[in-house]
């Protein structure tokens, strides 16, 4: 039998989709972020008012991280009273609603720490990668890529790629690839979370801007969906509402 020629429309329109929900999903995730950050300065100041209950002592902890561990869940150990604990609550939740209304803004060099931000670099990451790999679908369906060159690269990480699908663009600057190279970093980071890791891994927001404005520079060198218009579009929304 021939080959199905819908085939290939309904594989390029299924990674067109994913590329979409990808960034959609990333920018969800830079909201959320942008919004936690804004709560976490709030939420600063309202626990500098608070002080614990005066007749409380703080119990004495052991030293190792299983017996620290053995003393808060198998002993029921509180380092702070429940009374405390109840003001900490309403104090984070209260911060939450007022990060939205309270017209404060992050600056350049606010590095992102709220771990929402992992899953924008994940989804954007993702993003990126999908498109990639439409256009180099798009190149092998065209004729202008051999079948084993594309099962080649299709084993191969996204920058190689990149380098590869857009060699020309690459070497004529119109893509700049120093801030992808950044962004999959940091997903790598994120993708195998380790304990050094637990040093925040989120870009500042000066970072963040670049590499949204060379993933945008990638999407307008591709065909399809999203287009560098969608992500134009979603990155105004979060700017307006959270950076300086």
């Amino acid at each position: 039998m021939g080959k199905n020629l819908t085939d290939p429309l309904v594989s390029y329109g299924r990674l067109e989709e994913a590329a979409t929900f990808f960034l959609n999903s990333a920018f969800g995730h830079a909201n959320s972020a942008a919004h936690l950050e804004i709560a976490g300065i709030i939420f600063a100041e309202r626990i500098a008012t608070i002080d614990p209950e005066p007749d409380w002592v703080v119990p004495t902890l052991p030293k190792t991280l299983p017996e620290i561990l053995h003393a808060l869940f198998e002993n029921n150990v509180e380092v702070i009273s429940e009374a405390t604990a109840s003001k900490l609550r309403k104090a984070w939740i209260g911060a939450q609603t007022e990060a939205s209304d309270s017209g404060r803004k992050l600056s350049k060099t606010h590095r992102i720490e709220a771990m929402e931000i992992v899953g924008h670099v994940i989804n954007l990451a993702a993003c990126v990668e999908t498109v990639i790999n439409r256009h180099l679908f798009l190149q092998r369906e065209s004729g202008k890529l051999e079948n084993h060159l594309f099962s080649s690269l299709d084993r191969t990480e996204v920058i190689p790629k990149i380098l590869f699908a857009l060699k020309d663009e690459v070497q004529t600057h119109r893509l700049p690839t120093s801030r992808l190279v950044h962004l999959i970093r940091l997903r790598n980071q994120a993708v195998h979370f380790k304990a050094s890791s637990a040093e925040p891994i989120g870009p500042t927001v000066e970072e963040l801007l670049g590499i949204w404005k060379d993933v945008g520079q990638l999407l307008e060198l591709v065909k399809g969906s999203p287009t560098r218009q969608d992500l134009n579009r979603l990155v105004k929304l979060v700017q307006a509402k959270w950076f300086a």
